[in-house]
Formats: C-alpha cells, structure tokens, sequence
C-alpha cells in the first residue's frame, strides 16, 4: 500500500524539517533529481535484468492494449513502422524511409527486406497491411485508431512498399503510427502464448497478472540487445515492491509513488520520468449531466482546485500545476504562454458554483481507487478541505479498479455529480492526440463534452497543415477553446517516476513515462 500522504502530513512534514533545520543549522536533505536516462557508457554482454511494478499484465495484444502496465511490452515484443525517439519525433524502426505527396495525402513507406517474426514467417508489406486494417477496423478497440483514422486505404504493391492513402492530409503519419505495432494477425489466437512480433526480444512465458519472461531474439533485424532476458514480475502492493528494490532483487521499478521516490532514490539509485512530462492528474467530468453541464460549475472547480499544493503535497513536487486547464505541458513549444490563468480562487469558484447551481449544502461526488493511487486521494482530501470553506461537501469514494473504470469508461457513460479521478498520458504536441482526444464524434474523452464547430476546424487544421502560421494558430485556438469550456479539470502535468540501480544503462524514458529497454544493460 502506498502511504497515505494527506493535507496532515504534509503540515507534519513541514513542522518537523523546521525544526530540524533549527537546531542542527543543516540545509535540508536535497531532493532527488529525476534524469530522463540511466547514462551512457560501456555495457557488459548478457544478465537477466527484473523490471518491477505493481500493475499486472492481463493480456498481450498489442494493439488492443488495456493498460499502462503493458505499454513496457510494446518496443521489446514488437516493432512499428517507425518508432520514438527521446526528441518526441519519429525515426526508423521496420520502415527505413518514407515520402509522402506534396498535398501529404499519400504516403509511401519503404520497408526493410528479410525480417521475419519470431516465429519465422516473414514480416512483409502484405503483414504490416493487415496489422493497419485490423486497427482501422471498427469492431476492433483499438486506441490508436483514434490517431490514424484519416487514413483511407492502405495498400501493398511489392514485399517491401507499403502506401497509406489519406482522406485528409496528414504531416505528421509517420508520429501518428508509431503505435500501431506488427504483431502476427494470422496467429492472433496464440497472442499469449507466442506473441509473434518483430522486436529485439521474443517471449519465453506470460503468467497473466504476474509475470512476462522474455529472452533475446538472436534473429533480430537490428542490432544484438544487450541483455540475454528481461522478467517483469508484478508485486502485490509497494511495500513488497520497494523491498524488492532495495534488496536487489529489482533492478528496475516502475511507477514509484511520489511519496516513496526520496526513500528509494538513495545509494546510488536511479531516479527516472520523462524531459517533458506528459501524463496528467485530472478529474473527470460528465458534461453532460447536472451539475457539470453548466460551464460555469466546471469553470468553479477549476477556480476551486489548488494545484499549487495538490502537486506539492501528492506529487511531491515533482510536476508542473496547470492553471491555464489544458492537457500541454508548460515546457512544450506549443503550450500558449497567452492563457488566463484559473489560478486558486475560493470567492470565485463560490459565485460560480451558485451561479450553477451548486449552492451551500450541496455534495460532490471523488471517485478514486482504493489501494493503490493514493495521490489521487491526497488531492481530492485538500479539494474537499477547500470545498468545505464554501459550504459544499465533498465525498470520497476509493473502489476496486474495474468498479471505478466502470462508471465512467469508456465515453458515452451518465456520471451525474462526479468528479472521476484519473491520469492521462499522452504523446505530446505535435502529435495532435492530447487535444484530439476531445473532438467531436472521433474523441474518446469520457467527458461527452460537444466540442463547438470551431474547436473541430481547429484541430482538422493541426491534422492537416504543415509547419508554419496556420498551424500555430490553430494548436492555440484549441488550447483557448478548452481553457474557456473546462469539459475536463487538469491539476498538474507529471510522468510515472521509476528508479534503477546504479548498475542499469542505456534505458530512457519516453513523455509519458514508458521505460525503453530496448538497448539497456549493464554497465561494463
């Protein structure tokens, strides 16, 4: 269980380094500096590395993927026509180059010759299609349609060129399909058993909810991985996880809690997230039931949110609040620096809750999960102190994982007077996706808000434009556009924190906090 880190603790925590600093005169332990790699530098052949976290893996489609626990998976099981880079741009990965027309309404990639999975069938332009048409299919959930669903027809004329042919322009293909992972559909059925990919390791076991062993695909297109097997073990709950790490037995834990990231960033261990956060604490609100389909109750929640001392307190600082109420992480060049801030404002949020509605004596609804998140729960204790000011209750509710999925996922659920605790990533600006996500029909955000005609035409011209003017313009217009309309409350950007021992190199962490293992070792 993570520990409960409350508004109480908080002010123990204060009063006790007070008095510390008073009577021994000594500066206050520093902080552990996260860093966005575990450094460079010769690693030794071979080892068994152990990836801990306490999130389980319930199955392994890749493109059906249903959590973040899985998304370790998707680069070391399975390659992309292009993948990531630590710059948020595309580079290689199963295509060596693409082009696309001037008008970017076709695109041609060029694939390399002579891969196989791992099971020896040969990866071809042929595969790579039907991996495209079954994520475009609508009967298949797949996330990632969401970002390629301009993509019209796919076709493959030779073993190694396959062209994507666009029903709007798209500049930026070839981020957009980043995620779209070549898995063998003909042998879908045996996923869990074999999980036939083209990527860097093959799958030796899967024990769902538990365990994922994998060894080094000798067969390998690129070059050798460093490492002879990677295991990803679940553990029950932090406790069994943080002592795992600090015995040695983990070499890598993911999605540390805040509160014990200082306890375990020590001797030498590393402290990882990503350059430029963009994962997101946020509530979730159903736009379209009462009380929160009048903008002016959302637009007081966002006044009533102190995210200053929510992202302190929870967080422990290591994120960025988001008075400005978007899903743009300050640091990227595309956040608008021009946004009114909704910065704490108890008066205010009081008149607009009133205006709304949501008069004295009213109850709110936090909807958390029990166990495990309790930052989530931290930040709704200093909501609901904050509320009481104002004569509005605030309940929190924790649930079981599927009870709290349940009531508001996917879109199109009715969530009368709640607020949905969550955390979202996202692939930052360029990548259209983080404000996509809210687009008319073509949007997942569970908060069934319906966007206005001029939030649609701007991100069908962030889609569609290239670099340059039109573009900028319209990755602010949508920023204002939700800055103005609150469909959902953002708290603070941040990314899961991980730590690593001393020995671990070569591993990165991608925006959203997904480790790359893909080259990691150990050092020499």
């Amino acid at each position: 269980m993570r520990r409960a880190h409350g508004r109480g603790a908080a002010a123990l925590a204060l009063l006790l380094l007070t008095s510390a600093c008073s009577n021994a005169g000594d500066a206050p332990p520093e902080q552990p500096q996260p860093g966005a790699d575990s450094g460079t530098g010769p690693i030794a052949p071979g080892g068994t590395l152990v990836y801990g976290q306490i999130a389980g893996v319930s199955q392994l489609d890749p493109n059906t993927i249903a959590s973040g626990a899985q998304t370790q998976l998707q680069t070391l099981l399975w390659s992309g026509l292009t993948t990531w880079t630590p710059q948020n741009t595309a580079k290689p990965d199963l295509a060596e180059s693409w082009q696309s027309t001037p008008d970017h309404r076709t695109w041609t990639f060029k694939l390399r010759a002579g891969v196989k999975y791992h099971n020896g069938k040969a990866f071809t332009a042929a595969e790579a299609k039907k991996n495209f048409d079954r994520v475009l299919d609508p009967a298949i959930p797949a996330q990632v349609a969401a970002k390629i669903d301009m993509i019209e027809a796919v076709t493959a004329p030779d073993d190694t060129t396959l062209v994507l042919t666009l029903d709007s322009p798209n500049p930026e293909l070839p981020v957009d399909v980043i995620d779209v992972r070549m898995t063998d559909v003909d042998d879908l059925a045996n996923i869990d058993r074999a999980a036939n990919g083209t990527g860097p390791y093959r799958l030796r076991s899967f024990v769902p909810d538990q365990t994922v062993e994998l060894v080094r695909n000798d067969e390998y297109w690129g070059p050798r991985p460093n490492l002879d097997e990677i295991r990803i073990v679940r553990y029950a709950d932090a406790t069994a996880a943080n002592a795992a790490l600090r015995s040695g037995q983990v070499h890598v834990l993911w999605s540390v809690a805040p509160d014990s990231v200082a306890g375990l960033a020590t001797e030498g261990r590393q402290l990882l997230t990503a350059a430029e956060p963009a994962g997101f604490v946020v509530w979730e609100l159903d736009t379209s039931a009462a009380p929160f389909n009048n903008p002016k109750a959302r637009e007081a929640l966002s006044y009533a949110a102190n995210r200053t001392e929510m992202m302190a307190a929870a967080y422990a600082g290591y994120g960025v609040p988001t008075p400005a109420n978007v899903p743009v992480n300050p640091k990227n060049r595309f956040y608008d620096q021009s946004l009114p801030s909704h910065g704490f404002d108890l008066d205010r949020a009081k008149q607009l809750f009133a205006e709304a509605g949501v008069t004295e004596g009213s109850t709110l609804s936090f909807w958390a999960v029990a166990g495990n998140y309790q930052e989530w729960t931290t930040v709704g204790q200093i909501l609901q102190q904050d509320l009481a000011k104002i004569g509005i209750k605030l309940e929190i509710q924790t649930n079981e994982v599927s009870t709290w999925s349940a009531k508001f996922y996917p879109k199109g659920k009715s969530y009368p007077n709640l607020l949905a605790a969550n955390y979202l990533s996202f692939t930052p600006p360029p990548d259209s996706y983080p404000l996509a996500w809210f687009e008319g029909t073509k949007g997942t955000c569970e908060c069934n808000w319906v966007a206005p005609p001029e939030y649609d035409q701007a991100i069908a011209a962030i889609e569609s434009a290239g670099e340059g003017p039109e573009r900028e313009t319209a990755f602010k217009d949508a920023q204002r556009i939700l800055n103005r309309e609150n469909p959902v409350v953002f708290i603070g950007s941040t990314a899961f924190l991980s730590v690593a021992q001393p020995q671990v190199r070569g591993l990165w962490v991608q925006a959203e906090g997904t480790l790359h293992l893909e080259e990691a070792g150990f050092a020499a």
